[in-house]
């Protein structure tokens, strides 16, 4: 199924340490014209090929940043455009939820959304609003939006990023954040921090042995409690595999990126965000360009290739290949500036799982997974 991560706009409304989104000086949002020729190209698609679904996410920035009258112009052409096609549409949005309200709600309702993803800081001073980062202000209306989508039952997920500001408080986090969701539903992240950031980023940054002893001391907690908050990842999503369950990798891990997309408020599309902001892996405009064509980009192939490359070459031989199948390509492109090299971000769960997963677990992976190339 293809995935198309929607960058409707590239305002946002909070400003995050880690984040170089809010450093550009002119955001950019999409035009009407460019919104619907999206959704003419999104119809074509899915005419063209009726065994397929498609899923478009959308994001930022902050989605809401766009203004109701997109997304309401959106529903429409959901409506009318693909009506044909209407049916094999799967929509999702990753929010900030401070600038969500019932008409939001009420229209991301009628394109089938039943859950939003966001994600939450409670140290002040990493996000916040203004260039004062306000983080009083942010988190009071990241609660109104909160309770906002409960009243609607409308669930919500969040990810939470570990910076340098926290290293020394893995344990007062992971309770703050299970008190915030009591059955789990976080994804724990490290933060990306690259060579051009700015420097208020790069104080933020940390090393993968760091990140791997953070998740250390937050494991040691989440295991004898797992039962009760059954979704903390990437804890959940290891266990899986370890006990031969795996249902599905994150795309930083899967041995591919399969059909999955980039689309920016000009039309650009790329692999991922970060190939856009990094200008590679571009596929070309979708206002001149059908979707057919963008997938089958020969560009592809420099990822695709890696499943083939790595067992043979830096992954050779190691034994958590088949979660982990070298880490995500730009990452590896970062260090490396080469698509057929190891991520050095594969590091943190090496470390994490031979020094705390397994010993605590006491489980192996299973041989067949450990071995597979695919």
């Amino acid at each position: 199924m293809p995935t198309i991560i929607f960058k409707a706009t590239e305002a946002c409304n909070a400003n995050c340490v880690y984040c170089d989104v809010v450093h550009r000086k002119k955001p950019r949002t999409i035009s009407p014209e460019l919104l619907r020729t999206a959704f003419e190209r999104f119809n074509e698609y899915l005419l063209e090929h009726p065994e397929e679904e498609m899923q478009i996410i959308w994001h930022g920035g902050e989605p809401c940043m766009a203004g109701l009258k997109l997304y309401q112009t959106a529903l429409e052409y959901l409506n009318t455009i693909c009506a044909a096609t209407r049916d094999r549409f799967k929509f999702a949005v990753q929010s900030n939820l401070t600038m969500i309200n019932q008409d939001f709600i009420d229209t991301f309702k009628a394109m089938g959304i039943d859950s939003i993803g966001t994600s939450y800081e409670p140290i002040h001073g990493v996000r916040g609003i203004g260039k004062k980062r306000d983080s009083v202000l942010y988190n009071k209306k990241f609660f109104d939006g909160i309770n906002l989508l409960e009243a609607n039952n409308m669930g919500w997920g969040f990810i939470y990023v570990v910076t340098r500001q926290v290293l020394d408080r893995p344990l007062e986090i992971f309770h703050h954040l299970t008190n915030l969701k009591l059955s789990g539903g976080f994804d724990l992240h490290p933060v990306l921090v690259y060579d051009d950031a700015a420097d208020e980023s790069m104080e933020s940054g940390i090393t993968q042995e760091e990140f791997a002893d953070w998740l250390g001391a937050v494991f040691k907690e989440w295991w004898p409690n797992r039962e009760r908050y059954p979704h903390v990842d990437p804890f959940a999503t290891y266990l899986k595999f370890y006990t031969g369950k795996g249902d599905g990798l994150g795309c930083c891990d899967a041995p591919t990126c399969g059909l999955h997309l980039y689309l920016g408020p000009d039309g650009e599309t790329a692999q991922c965000g970060r190939a856009a902001d990094w200008d590679i892996l571009m596929y070309g405009n979708i206002a001149s360009k059908p979707l057919s064509e963008i997938f089958a980009d020969e560009q592809r192939a420099l990822i695709d290739n890696r499943k083939n490359v790595l067992p043979d070459t830096d992954c050779k031989g190691c034994e958590y290949w088949s979660i982990c199948h070298g880490g995500c390509p730009l990452d590896a492109y970062n260090g490396h500036k080469d698509f057929n090299r190891r991520s050095d971000q594969c590091l943190s769960k090496k470390l994490f799982l031979k020094k705390y997963f397994e010993p605590i677990t006491g489980l192996k992976l299973p041989k067949p997974q450990a071995q597979s190339h695919e």
